[in-house]
Order: structure tokens, then C-alpha cells, then sequence
């Protein structure tokens, strides 16, 4: 019987080999994985193991030929990497893009393209990394229509600190935004977002609800004041505490600044390219070992520059 060799690198060190399996061949039921290992056709340094075997760096796996098939047929399956976005900073363990507006982060089990399908296979094409298991995949949320930085993960090392310190509030993000309104001052907008979804509508939308509790924190600060068409518009930025669906676009209805354009949060129609400018343009880390900045950012696309120099009374040119 023929196999195929593959050696353990650093990400798959210590993973159990049925899970190590699972992600390597995706396309093999867990069934399936659990009776390859017990028949012998998936060995470890030559010999039978177990499924609850821990896999160490450098160890030999061998995979029977015919239960990868169709992974080679899956890797050969077009992706359209001209798509990746720009990258903002890449080290070994993370990599950050500037994400254009209107590209989904994650599949949304239609045949439209996302930006983790693009990213993994610009991995899979790299020749930097040793894992056979590990699959790089986005670090925090960012909506389909708003631009601007995004984290995936390059390492296991990497997405287990970027996810503990999102956890921990010690990694901060930075929005600009165009508001419906005159903003004449800083506000701190503190709030319950409900988890429940409105299900009449063909979109889904979050609530914010009045609680003694809140779990919603942002600060908005305005950075210059203007005019679309008729409608009074302030350019501002955002700089959130948390991370709720929708936090950004909910709160500034909530406190009557949606976005402009934001129908779904009771924005006046405009005629705009967008539905809304908002732009995740700044990430800030705490002293760490993975060689990251303290601050990383990126530029305003140039049809949100342009429409904010022509709109508003900017004296800055640098924001």
C-alpha cells in the first residue's frame, strides 16, 4: 500500500493525532479518521498508534494515498489570490491586511469569495511554515461593508495571544467613521446591545436595550464637520472598549449620529457607492514577544479620503 510522509512541525507539537487528522483532511469524517488509525493507514514514525496519541515535533506521519485524494483535489481548486488585500505587517506569527469594503471575512455558505478562503490559500502557497494541522483564520470580527485592518493568524503562538489579549481588553482598535449629524464634543456612549436578532427583516440588526448593566463601550470623538448634499455630517473616530456585533453602528443610532447612509439603523437614504464609511484603521498592542509595534494603522481608501477632503472642513491632512 502506498502512503505519503508528511513531518510535524512546530504548530501541530503536542495536538492529539486524530485532531491533528481532522484538520489536515478535512474532507474525512471523524469516523473515518478513527478507523484509519486503529487499521494501521495512518502511522506514526512507521508504527500503529492511537487516535489520543500526542503528536511531537518532527515526528513521521504516513497517511495512506488513497484517503488524501481528494485533498490534492481540493488544494488544486482555483482561488483568486489577486484578491488579497494589501498587507499591513506580517511576522511569523501574525499577519495583518487592510481589507477593502465589501469583501466578507468568513463564508456565508453562498459562492460568494471571503477573505479567509483568499488567506488560506495564500498560506497554502507560502513555503514559511511546517505545520501539516494548522490553519490560519481571522483573530476579531469586521463587517462585509466596513474596511480597514484585519489580523489572521500565521502561527499557533500567534492567534493564542492575539485571542487572550482581545479577551483581556489589552489590544485596542480604532475606527473613523462619517456620521448623520453635527457632533460638537467628545461623548462616551455606554450601553446594553441584545443579543436577539430582528427577524422580520431580510438583514439582521442588533437592539440596544435600557439595562442597569451595559456591555458596549465606545468613545467617539469628532475630527471635523461638514456637509453631504444637505445633510449635516461630522468625520469622527471611534475608539471601542468592546467588541459587539454591530457595536459601532447600533450605538451611533442609538445616540442619534448613525452612519451616513446606514438605513438599517435609521440613516436618511443617501445616493453613495457605500452603504456607510467606516474604517478599522488603528490596532494597538501591549509590550509583547512577537516582535509587534506598539501601533499599527492604515490609510483611508482613497473614495473615503476623497469624499471627507471634498465634504469636510479638514485642516489636517494627516487624518
Amino acid at each position: 500500500m502506498d502512503f505519503v510522509d508528511f513531518t510535524a512541525g512546530s504548530d501541530d507539537n503536542d495536538r492529539r493525532l486524530d485532531k491533528v487528522i481532522r484538520i489536515f483532511a478535512s474532507n474525512l469524517p471523524l469516523t473515518e479518521i478513527y478507523k484509519a488509525i486503529r487499521k494501521g493507514l495512518i502511522k506514526v514514525n512507521d508504527k500503529k498508534s492511537s487516535q489520543s496519541a500526542h503528536v511531537k515535533k518532527g515526528d513521521k506521519i504516513s497517511i495512506a494515498k488513497f484517503l488524501i485524494q481528494d485533498k490534492k483535489e481540493e488544494n488544486s481548486t482555483s482561488t483568486p489570490l489577486e484578491k488579497l488585500p494589501p498587507v499591513i505587517f506580517q511576522n511569523k506569527d501574525l499577519i495583518i491586511f487592510n481589507k477593502p469594503y465589501n469583501l466578507l471575512v468568513q463564508p456565508n455558505g453562498t459562492d460568494e469569495i471571503s477573505l479567509n478562503t483568499i488567506v488560506q490559500a495564500f498560506y497554502e502557497q507560502k513555503k514559511d511554515h511546517d505545520s501539516i494541522s494548522f490553519k490560519t483564520g481571522p483573530l476579531h470580527r469586521l463587517d462585509k461593508k466596513t474596511s480597514g485592518l484585519i489580523c489572521f493568524s500565521w502561527s499557533l503562538d500567534g492567534a493564542k495571544w492575539f485571542t487572550k489579549n482581545i479577551i483581556d481588553h489589552k489590544i485596542t482598535k480604532k475606527y473613523r467613521g462619517i456620521i448623520q449629524g453635527n457632533l460638537q464634543k467628545e461623548e462616551i456612549w455606554e450601553d446594553y446591545i441584545s443579543k436577539e436578532f430582528e427577524k422580520d427583516k431580510k438583514f439582521q440588526t442588533v437592539k440596544i436595550q435600557k439595562k442597569e448593566q451595559t456591555n458596549a463601550f465606545t468613545k467617539v470623538t469628532p475630527l471635523a464637520h461638514g456637509k453631504y448634499n444637505d445633510t449635516e455630517i461630522t468625520y469622527v473616530e471611534f475608539d471601542i472598549k468592546t467588541g459587539k456585533t454591530h457595536q459601532i453602528r447600533a450605538q451611533s443610532s442609538f445616540h442619534g449620529y448613525p452612519l451616513l447612509g446606514d438605513t438599517a439603523y435609521k440613516a436618511k437614504k443617501q445616493n453613495m457607492e457605500r452603504e456607510y464609511f467606516l474604517h478599522a484603521y488603528e490596532l494597538c498592542f501591549p509590550p509583547n514577544e512577537l516582535a509587534l509595534p506598539p501601533k499599527i494603522t492604515c490609510p483611508l481608501s482613497k473614495d473615503f479620503g476623497d469624499l471627507v477632503l471634498k465634504t469636510c472642513d479638514i485642516k489636517n491632512f494627516s487624518l
